[in-house]
């Protein structure tokens, strides 16, 4: 008889109302934790892709496997009149970032820009910044990874003027590659707490 009182008590309601909270209290910030994180992505989604037509300009964003490939495939399709590469470091030749760049006329030569002083997307959007003023574009392609694309994407539209028209090219991680899930899972969840963290910088933009 003690032993099932003793259980009783241990496991009445009183003892499964405190385990119920107990949980709460792990489970609520681990979720926030993963959530916040993961909302940029998911909002990502309906960032706008471009339209069939052609645009002044196609930005492409270097720091990633397969931007400046995909950019310059973009461009030669016709999908827009200057290719724009940024962030290629300085003393780069065009023929290291683009081999094909040996086969092109002078005339698409003259239609292809690269700058090599900035090092994050914030410098990025400046320079695109400068180049939509000077040369007066009114719509561009951003090209860039895919996991980069809420954060480019945002800075973009905060920093350039309200009536650039902004499309996006998300590129495959690693240029296609499947990695594996904790490596994508990283890259996610760094990339998510990096936007959040621009969101509040680019207050004072």
């Amino acid at each position: 008889m003690k032993t099932y009182k003793r259980q009783y008590i241990l496991q009445g309601p009183d003892f499964r109302r405190k385990s119920g909270f107990r949980f709460l209290w792990i489970a609520l910030p681990v979720f926030f934790f993963l959530a916040i994180p993961a909302a940029p992505h998911l909002l990502g989604r309906k960032i706008p892709e471009p339209s069939s037509g052609s645009v002044d300009a196609v930005i492409v964003l270097t720091g990633g496997g397969g931007r400046i490939a995909e950019g310059f495939k973009v461009w030669k399709a016709g999908s827009g009149w200057d290719l724009c590469i940024l962030g290629t470091g300085k003393n780069t030749k065009l023929t290291q970032l683009l081999p094909e760049a040996d086969t092109l006329s002078e005339w698409e030569l003259s239609r292809i820009h690269t700058e090599g002083w900035s090092g994050n997307t914030l410098e990025n959007a400046f320079s695109a910044k400068a180049l939509v003023e000077e040369r007066k574009y009114s719509s561009i392609i951003l090209v860039t990874s895919d996991y980069h694309i809420p954060r480019a994407y945002h800075t973009f539209k905060k920093v350039l003027s309200s009536g650039v028209d902004i499309s996006v090219i998300r590129v495959n991680t690693e240029n296609g590659k499947l990695d594996a899930a904790w490596r994508w899972a990283r890259r996610h969840f760094v990339e998510g707490w990096k936007y959040w963290g621009y969101r509040i910088l680019l207050l004072w933009v």
